[in-house]
This record gives C-alpha cells, sequence and structure tokens, in this order.
C-alpha cells in the first residue's frame, strides 16, 4: 500500500509538472519562419498559348522552260545556293542551230528593207526628174510646132487668097475671050493647089494642137499621179520588208530567249530541299526545289478573343519546347477576316531564322500577349492569397507578420501584378504565409534569397521557479 501511494504521488507530480510547461510551449508554436522579399519592377504580359507546326517562308519549284538534256547540274541536296545562282544546264545545241538559222533569214530580211529604203529615196528621184524634162520638153516641142503650123496655115491661105483672087480675074477675061483655055487651066490648077496647100496646113494645126494637149496631159499624169504612184509602190514594197525583217527579228529573239532558257538559276537564296536534275537524263518538270528558311512561318488556330485583340504586325513569342527555354520573337502577318469551320481564325506569323537553327516541321508554342503593363510591381502567385473578401498578403513589420489588402493585376501563374496595397520597399512573405494570422510573430529565415543565421536561445527554469535565465 506504501508502495502504491509513493507510485501514485509521483504520477501526480509529474502531471503537474507537464501542465506548467504547456503555456510555454504554446508560446513557442506561435514563432513561423518565413521567407520575404521586396517586389520587383518588370513588365508583365497577359499571355495565350497556342501550338503549330514551323514552316518554310517560301518553297520554289525551279524547272527550265524547255526540254532537253541536262549538261551539268552544280548543287546537291543540303547545299545553300544565293539568288540568281546557276542550278543545272540543258543542251543548248539545236536552240543554237535555231539561232542560226532565224539569224540568216534576219540577214536577208535587213537587205529587202534597205533595197525598199532605196526604191523609196530613188522613187522620184532622178529617174523620175528625166522623165518629167523629157516630159516639158515634149511640151515646148508641141508648143513650137503648133506655132509653126498656124504660121504655115496662115500663109497656105494668104497663097489660097491669092490663086482665087488670080483665077478670078482670069476666068473674067477667058469669059471675053481674053485668054486661052489653057492659060486659064493653070490659074485653075494653081487654084486647086491652093486650096489642097491650105487644108493641109488646117491639118497640121489640128495635129499640132492635139500633140501640144497629149504632151500636157502626159505631163500632168507624169507630174501628180505616175510620181504618187511610185511612191506609194516603193514605199508599200519598204512597209512589206520591214514586216518580214520584225518577223525574222522576233525568230531571232526567240532563239536567243530559248538558249537562255537552257541556263537555269534560282530565283531565291536559300537551301536544297530536293533534286531531280541528273547529268545525262531528259528532264522536262521540276529540276529542284529551293526552300527559304532565313525566315520561317508558324500558323495557329486562335480563338475570336485573340483574333479581335491583335493585328498584323504586333510582336509574339514563340517557344520551341524541342530545342531550350530560348524564346524567339516572330510578327503577325495575316488575320483572316472570316473564322474556320470551328470558329477559330488561322494567324500567320514569319520569324526571323538568321542563324538557321528553325527547322521546317519542328513543333512550336506561340504566345500572344492580349494585355501588357510596364513598370508593373510583381511577386510570386503564391504570395498572394486569394479569401472571399479579396486578395491579401503579409508583410514582415519587424518580427510581426502584417496582413494587407491589396489588388491584383495579371496572372501568368508563376507571377502576379499587384496595382495597389504595396510598394517596392515592403518586405512581403512569400513562403511560410499559408500558417499565418495577421499579428504572428514570424522569424525570418531568407530575405530576397539570402539565408539569415538563426541564433538558438535555449530557456532553463531553476528549481526555485523564478524567471528563466536566457543563454
Amino acid at each position: 500500500m506504501r508502495l502504491t501511494a509513493m507510485v501514485l504521488c509521483a504520477a501526480m507530480l509529474a502531471g503537474c509538472g507537464a501542465k506548467k510547461d504547456m503555456p510555454q510551449m504554446e508560446e513557442e508554436a506561435k514563432v513561423t519562419s518565413v521567407e520575404i522579399a521586396n517586389p520587383t519592377i518588370n513588365t508583365v504580359k497577359d499571355e495565350y498559348m497556342y501550338s503549330g507546326t514551323i514552316q518554310a517562308a517560301e518553297t520554289v519549284d525551279v524547272s527550265a522552260k524547255v526540254t532537253g538534256t541536262v549538261e551539268a547540274a552544280y548543287y546537291e541536296v543540303g547545299d545553300t545556293v544565293a539568288k540568281g545562282s546557276v542550278l543545272y544546264k540543258i543542251d543548248d545545241t539545236d536552240y543554237q542551230n535555231s539561232l542560226k538559222s532565224a539569224q540568216a533569214s534576219l540577214n536577208t530580211a535587213n537587205a529587202s528593207v534597205q533595197s525598199a529604203k532605196t526604191s523609196v529615196d530613188t522613187a522620184n528621184g532622178a529617174a523620175m526628174q528625166t522623165q518629167l524634162e523629157s516630159s516639158k520638153n515634149a511640151i515646148t516641142n508641141a508648143q513650137t510646132n503648133l506655132e509653126t503650123s498656124n504660121k504655115s496655115l496662115d500663109d497656105a491661105k494668104i497663097a489660097l487668097d491669092k490663086a482665087q483672087s488670080d483665077y478670078d480675074i482670069n476666068k473674067q477675061l477667058y469669059d471675053v475671050g481674053g485668054i486661052s483655055e489653057d492659060a486659064l487651066t493653070t490659074y485653075k490648077n494653081a487654084l486647086d493647089n491652093a486650096n489642097n496647100a491650105h487644108t493641109k496646113a488646117e491639118l497640121g494645126v489640128k495635129s499640132a494642137e492635139d500633140a501640144l494637149n497629149q504632151a500636157k496631159t502626159n505631163y500632168d499624169i507624169l507630174s501628180n499621179k505616175t510620181t504618187a504612184e511610185n511612191t506609194r509602190k516603193a514605199q508599200d514594197g519598204l512597209n512589206s520588208a520591214l514586216a518580214a525583217q520584225k518577223s525574222a527579228q522576233v525568230a531571232v529573239d526567240n532563239a536567243k530567249q530559248q538558249i537562255a532558257y537552257c541556263t537555269v538559276t534560282s530565283p531565291i537564296s536559300g537551301t536544297v530541299l530536293s533534286k531531280t536534275a541528273t547529268k545525262g537524263s531528259m528532264l522536262s518538270g521540276v529540276g529542284y526545289q529551293i526552300v527559304d528558311l532565313s525566315t520561317v512561318k508558324v500558323e495557329v488556330n486562335a480563338s475570336e478573343q485573340i483574333a479581335t485583340s491583335v493585328k498584323a504586325g504586333d510582336a509574339v513569342t514563340i517557344v520551341i519546347p524541342s530545342m531550350s527555354d530560348e524564346q524567339f520573337v516572330g510578327s503577325i502577318t495575316e488575320i483572316p477576316p472570316g473564322a474556320n469551320s470551328d470558329g477559330t481564325y488561322t494567324i500567320k506569323i514569319n520569324i526571323p531564322n538568321t542563324t538557321g537553327e528553325l527547322k521546317a516541321g519542328i513543333f512550336a508554342e506561340v504566345y500572344f500577349a492580349k494585355s501588357t503593363s510596364n513598370n508593373a510591381v510583381i511577386l510570386p502567385r503564391d504570395a498572394v492569397i486569394d479569401s472571399d473578401d479579396g486578395s491579401y498578403v503579409y508583410i514582415a513589420d519587424g518580427n510581426t507578420a502584417r496582413k494587407v489588402a491589396v489588388t491584383v493585376g495579371i496572372d501568368t501563374g508563376d507571377t502576379i501584378e499587384v496595382t495597389s496595397g504595396v510598394t517596392i520597399n515592403d518586405k512581403v512573405v512569400v513562403k511560410g504565409q499559408t500558417y499565418l494570422a495577421d499579428g504572428d510573430e514570424i522569424n525570418v529565415v531568407s530575405d530576397n534569397g539570402v539565408d539569415i543565421e538563426i541564433t538558438t536561445e535555449a530557456t532553463t527554469a531553476p528549481a526555485d521557479g523564478k524567471e528563466a535565465k536566457k543563454k
């Protein structure tokens, strides 16, 4: 019984000791270790991500415009080519022969043109002037002949009048027996001869007049009509020769163009993607395929919300997960005016690729910034606690946690913009805030990522129950 009583007393004393130490344990539990940091100033974006596949900005199928045997091919798949570089050549022997034939025809046509020009120049030249002078002389001669004929007619008329007078006088003498019949016959014959001469003279005048009129007509035709006809004929000949010359020149130009087509060049700078042109092969289709990767593009099907909040020329961020966390900057080149059948909008983006590290076919993530805030106050997302009453943070005020209501802006998931409530000078609790209440005592173990050395204080209680002495 005595032993049992001693055990009970010891248990009671132990219980009393536990109750005496409990308030001290509860007081120590209220001290929370936390990490603090100042807000940062940065640019934050409200971004939406869409995925797509990198494509070459330009792919060109290169083919010759003529058919023939490949004489030489100069590049292989993977080679880099510059714009204007000769990719391959077609044998141009047949086209050279065609050029020679066309050139010969052109030479003939050129000669014909020269001859026709000479004809135009000489159509009314020395030969025509000679004819005109001859025609003028004919008129002059006809006029002289007419004058002579008129004088002859006048002389014949005088002779006729005299012969008539002589006959009349001697006829009267014959009637009275003054002269013999033979003498009268002589005067009669003279009169008949004078009449014949007068008639002949009249015919001579008429013939001279007709000759003069004909000479004048000939001169008029020659100077007015024949000259115009000669000019027109010569010009028609020249026009025909010029048309033949032009046709021959076209044939020559076409032959030269065919020869030029035999040398096939790259229309762009880029890389050889495929090649079908091989020496000795007959080729009529695509000989090379050139891809330009200096600028690549990606197409994504974005929502209406994005399509209406961005515009052509806006910059976007591109991430290639398979490469690294490096970010590329692209530029929106096209936003369609209408939606696809699924309600999305196919937005096209160009990405500079001067180093050539972006390859066609790789997966890309495109980030569109719906809104951007510059010089924003930024905190880690976990530092801001959301509740039914709003958002708040804890600020270290010495060794005390002070609860502060904040207004937030853009939330990226990792960070969050705080538009009011804190400044960059505030020490915001970024770890350990979940277990805090306003006014709690805190123990700062890290400030802006720098660890703080902790001094441990042990407490001993003297047997007499006086105040413990700290060490």
